[in-house]
């Protein structure tokens, strides 16, 4: 499957900033880009039978990023997460978990950054 036929999943409840991502995802080709303003929006929507990859915000009301990022886990739901947070604390104890497809920008990043972070994890 080409890189850009790959669903991408933006979690972040800034709507502003997930409109902004959603913008920047189409803009670099990616045709399927869905976003989500909450842990729990995403969980209750998201088919994950598809290759994908989530841009995950850590700090969300509710079920936070890490919270997602556990329950992830004891499904045995595996894709690529590019984990991002403006708290540098926060993503310490994400980078604790030591998932090798776990990549972590920090707020506010470049968007070249993102790109080339996401380029990374999702193989041609």
């Amino acid at each position: 499957m080409n890189r850009k036929e790959r669903t991408i999943f933006i979690v972040d409840d800034d709507s502003s900033l997930c409109r902004a991502l959603g913008r920047l995802m189409k803009s670099a080709g990616y045709r399927n880009v869905h976003k989500f303003t909450s842990a729990e929006e995403f969980l209750s929507s998201v088919p994950f039978e598809s290759p994908s990859l989530l841009i995950l915000d850590l700090q969300l009301p509710g079920m936070s990023g890490v919270d997602l990022l556990k329950y992830l886990r004891v499904y045995g739901i595996s894709l690529p997460i590019v984990l991002i947070s403006a708290h540098d604390e926060e993503l310490a104890r994400a980078k604790s978990m030591k998932n090798p497809a776990l990549s972590f920008l920090h707020k506010p990043f470049d968007e070249k950054e993102l790109l080339s972070v996401i380029h990374s994890l999702i193989p041609e």
